[in-house]
């Protein structure tokens, strides 16, 4: 049972009334993603920036299976240099990216421990 506290009701007309509503450390915090792409004749350059978190991860999945046409033969760059937080669903995604053939480049202690995890996972495939 969630611990709920009561609000006080007001009456007005033609507004939604909200009597109970969750405390607010149990209130989720998602956050958001915004993911940036620029193009050029020889690249695609992808910018993360925010919390690479559901449902941002299929957003960003979406974004990159529809722009596989138009990348071709061009490099892609993933710049996680704005990227706040990664679950695991957000390190399997870029794990994805990465074996496709995007270059993660990241410049924080963590994006940079997760993109190193990944190469390495990815060097260890490859043996």
């Amino acid at each position: 049972m969630i611990n709920v506290r009561e609000e006080p009701e007001i009456e007005a007309p033609n507004r939604l009334v909200v009597k109970r509503r969750p405390p607010v450390e149990k209130a989720r915090v998602m956050g958001m993603l915004r993911i940036t792409i620029a193009e050029t004749l020889t690249e695609q350059r992808w910018t993360l920036e925010g919390r690479l978190v559901e449902p941002w991860i299929s957003e960003l999945k979406s974004n990159w299976a529809r722009t596989q046409a138009v990348r071709r033969e061009r490099k892609c760059v993933v710049d996680l240099t704005g990227v706040t937080f990664i679950d695991k669903g957000g390190e399997k995604a870029l794990a994805e990216l990465s074996k496709g053939g995007a270059e993660l480049i990241a410049t924080g202690c963590y994006t940079r421990y997760v993109v190193q995890n990944i190469e390495r996972k990815k060097s260890d495939r490859a043996l």
